[in-house]
């Protein structure tokens, strides 16, 4: 019994081999009679995962063929302008699919024969193929990030960016592909694959593609990506580049030396930059934030108020002095005399004097920036303790 048992199970195994060169067959045939590539992709689908047909480059290079094949019919309708509506996805999904199948059958291909040696069948018309399209792929790249589809242009661009080595295809010029990678890189952004597209600025930086805008959407996106060391080594490229024309790139280097307990550093830093650029008011509000997370408040101050005589329209450095003349005001609250006779005189003589000047570079930030809520919060609190319920109802609605 048992061994007629075995000899059961390999009739069936033969059976079931013999099944799916069968669906192979099918599907070739389909492809002759000019079925659309998803009519074929569906006949051969067993077949892909099947041990007895998976491995072989026929059942791989058959739909591939298929996709191809109706991406260059498509093709043709479009020159006569008989597109179907929905035509640009779709050619673009049959160049996708086509490169998928395709690149799965290559090393099926050059696998030896029964006799132990190797005849490729299939791999000159794969590599015409796909070396025929290549330009295509960036066609297809732009229609799917017109649709919105940005994890398929992604993924176009992608093969039109690294065809050129697997297939012996002649790339653009480097500036060319620059741009072509900092295009990626957007469509992983708004697919929110921050390190995706923190790779595909990077490579378009290698690439020579340095402009302005590169540099802050990829500390941006590194931001995002919590990568901190990209942050800071694209923020001191960028310092480098556009430093006198951006402060923010500094501001970021200091953050990373703040995070890291590195005070000298940071310091060292950003009086670099201010001898560099000794007319740049934001570097002295840099300086002016960090020296009043130590005991020096008064330079801070005063470091605010000079970057406000290089720029009175600073509204980082208005906001600064303000909130510093705030915190002064305070300080004094705390040590003012107890007796409300004494109180009163101590407040109207040391007190409100800050609390007037702090309203006014408060109100003259937020009037450059309505979006520095910090700024109505501080004058909130000195309208209250200067008792103006006018302007204090005014602060609160604006808050709202």
């Amino acid at each position: 019994m048992r061994k007629i048992t075995i000899l059961g199970a390999f009739v069936l195994a033969a059976f079931a081999a013999n099944a799916q060169q069968n669906v192979v067959k099918d599907a070739e045939r389909a492809l002759k009679e000019d079925k659309s590539a998803k009519e074929v992709a569906d006949i051969i689908k067993p077949a892909l995962t099947d041990p007895t047909t998976s491995q072989q480059a026929q059942t791989w290079f058959i739909p591939g063929k298929a996709a191809y094949k109706q991406y260059d019919d498509l093709l043709g309708k479009k020159a006569f302008g008989k597109l179907p509506e929905g035509g640009e996805v779709l050619m673009g999904n049959l160049l996708l699919d086509g490169y998928k199948y395709f690149i799965t059958a290559l090393p099926f291909d050059s696998l030896p024969n029964e006799k132990g040696k190797v005849k490729p069948k299939y791999s000159k018309e794969i590599h015409s193929t796909v070396s025929g399209h290549y330009t295509d792929y960036n066609n297809a790249a732009i229609a799917f990030w017109e649709a919105k589809d940005y994890g398929k242009a992604y993924d176009a661009w992608e093969l039109f960016c690294t065809i050129p080595a697997s297939f012996k295809v002649n790339a653009p010029a480097d500036t060319t592909m620059g741009e072509i990678r900092y295009n990626q890189a957007l469509a992983a952004w708004q697919n929110e694959k921050y390190e995706n597209a923190l790779q595909s600025f990077l490579k378009a930086k290698d690439l020579g593609y340095n402009k302005k805008n590169l540099y802050d959407y990829a500390i941006a996106v590194a931001s995002q990506a919590k990568n901190d060391d990209a942050v800071y080594n694209l923020a001191k490229e960028a310092q480098a580049l556009y430093g006198k024309e951006d402060p923010n790139y500094i501001g970021y280097m200091i953050n990373r030396y703040l995070q890291n307990k590195e005070y000298d550093q940071a310091f060292t830093i950003i009086d670099e930059a201010i001898a560099n650029d000794p007319n740049n008011a934001q570097y002295f509000v840099v300086k002016g934030i960090l020296l009043s997370e130590t005991d020096k408040k008064n330079e801070a101050k005063d470091l605010f108020k000079k970057a406000i005589a290089i720029d009175e329209h600073n509204s980082m450095a208005l906001y600064q002095y303000g909130r510093s003349l705030c915190e002064e005001a305070y300080a004094l609250g705390e040590v003012a005399p107890t007796s409300p006779a004494e109180s009163e005189v101590f407040f109207n003589e040391k007190i409100k004097p800050l609390f007037i000047e702090a309203a006014d570079y408060l109100e003259r930030a937020y009037n450059v920036d309505n979006n520095n809520t910090d700024a109505l919060r501080y004058l909130e609190n000195a309208y209250y303790n200067l008792k103006d319920e006018a302007k204090l109802q005014d602060v609160q609605n604006r808050l709202k």
